[in-house]
C-alpha cells in the first residue's frame, strides 16, 4: 500500500469508529441505534476509496503465492473458542473454500527457495490487511 493510501486507509477507519461512536450514543433521541444500517455506510465509503476489492485481490495473491512449487512458510489461522484465543496452521488452498470471516486473523508466514521472505496479515472482519516484506 502506497503511503498516500495508508494515510487514507488511517482517515478512514477513524472515521468509521467516529461514526460507530456516534451512532452508539443515539444522537438523534428518536431514531433506534439499530434502525441505522452502520455496516453498510462503513463498507460503501470503503468500497468508495477501492479499499474493500483490495482486500480480497491481497487474500488470493498470498493463497497463490503460498501454492508455488518453491513457497516455504506457513498459513496461520485464529479464531475464537468461547473466549480463547486459537491458533491453528492449515493449507493455504483451503481458505479458498473457507468462510473467511469465521477468523479474527489469518497470517501468511511466506517466502520461497531464493530467499525471498515475507508475512501478511489479515483480519475478516475489519477487511484489513498489512503485508511485511523480510529483507535480510
Amino acid at each position: 500500500m502506497s503511503h498516500q493510501n495508508v494515510a487514507l486507509h488511517s482517515l478512514l477507519l477513524q472515521l468509521a469508529k467516529t461514526i460507530r461512536d456516534l451512532c452508539y450514543r443515539q444522537l438523534d433521541k428518536h431514531r433506534l441505534v439499530n434502525a441505522l444500517n452502520l455496516e453498510g455506510i462503513v463498507t460503501d465509503l470503503l468500497r468508495e476509496h477501492d479499499l474493500g476489492p483490495d482486500f480480497d485481490q491481497q487474500l488470493d495473491i498470498c493463497i497463490n503465492a503460498m501454492s508455488q512449487d518453491d513457497a516455504v512458510g506457513q498459513t496461520l489461522v485464529f479464531d475464537r473458542d468461547h473466549s480463547s484465543l486459537r491458533m491453528r496452521e492449515i493449507e493455504a488452498l483451503s481458505l479458498l473454500d473457507a468462510d473467511i470471516q469465521t477468523y479474527e486473523m489469518v497470517l501468511f508466514d511466506g517466502g520461497n527457495t531464493h530467499g525471498d521472505r515475507w508475512k501478511h496479515v489479515f483480519f475478516p472482519a475489519q477487511r484489513l490487511h498489512y503485508f511485511i516484506y523480510e529483507d535480510f
